[in-house]
């Protein structure tokens, strides 16, 4: 238990200093964080599920240093699930950001060339669920360049998480502009908490969530 806590601490000490130079990131993004009311508002959050949408390898440092200090403290530690492989400028830095994203307790997904069921590959945020934790995970599985259709396509994971932890999942939507002076526009529209319904099978349950994130992003394009 005391390995376990120790572990914790690090992760919850890590993540106050990447939120706090995460706040240096406005200086080069005008970062906006729009939200329903109420939500983050009542003290510590367990069990819930952020899904955003992937714009830039930024977005994980980009989404928490846009919350106020006591929303950040009532989702920490946040368990985001993460690859083992980076596109630029991460890749430039793998071994670093590998060693950072550990102390800030995220799950890696297993090698690309090991494969893995779906199960495998969300073990550690389910893992985490069942010990309170908030976790992220980006549906869309990657940053994507495409700016058409503006949200790719969801992977069913986040439903068989939802499914097997029972958890609320909360969309988020972002959108960026294509604009990087002074200041580029980074704007997240987080929508309520949802349960996708039981009727749907994986596939159909990913595709109804990216339906209900289309419409944030449409919000959040509107806003930019």
């Amino acid at each position: 238990m005391a390995e376990v806590v120790d572990y914790r601490t690090i992760v919850v000490a890590t993540q106050f200093v990447a939120w706090a130079v995460g706040q240096a990131l406005k200086l080069r993004f005008a970062v906006e964080l729009h939200r329903p009311p109420g939500l983050l508002e009542h003290g510590p959050e367990q069990c819930l599920i952020l899904a955003p949408t992937h714009q830039s390898s930024l977005d994980p440092w980009l989404i928490m240093s846009a919350l106020g200090y006591r929303q950040w403290r009532a989702v920490t530690p946040v368990r985001t699930l993460t690859s083992q492989s980076y596109g630029p400028p991460l890749s430039w830095f793998t071994p670093l950001v590998r060693g950072l994203y550990r102390l800030e307790g995220a799950v890696e997904l297993p090698p690309k060339e090991e494969g893995g069921t779906l199960p495998e590959k969300v073990q550690g945020l389910l893992d985490a669920l069942k010990q309170g934790d908030v976790v992220a995970i980006f549906p869309e599985g990657r940053v994507r360049e495409e700016r058409q259709p503006p949200v790719g396509e969801f992977a069913p994971g986040v439903v068989y998480l939802q499914r097997r932890s029972g958890a609320v999942i909360v969309p988020i939507a972002i959108w960026m502009s294509e604009r990087w002076w002074p200041r580029r526009r980074y704007v997240i529209e987080m929508g309520g908490p949802v349960h996708i319904p039981e009727s749907l099978d994986l596939e159909a349950g990913a595709a109804w969530l990216r339906e209900r994130t289309l419409e944030l992003y449409e919000r959040a394009r509107q806003r930019g």
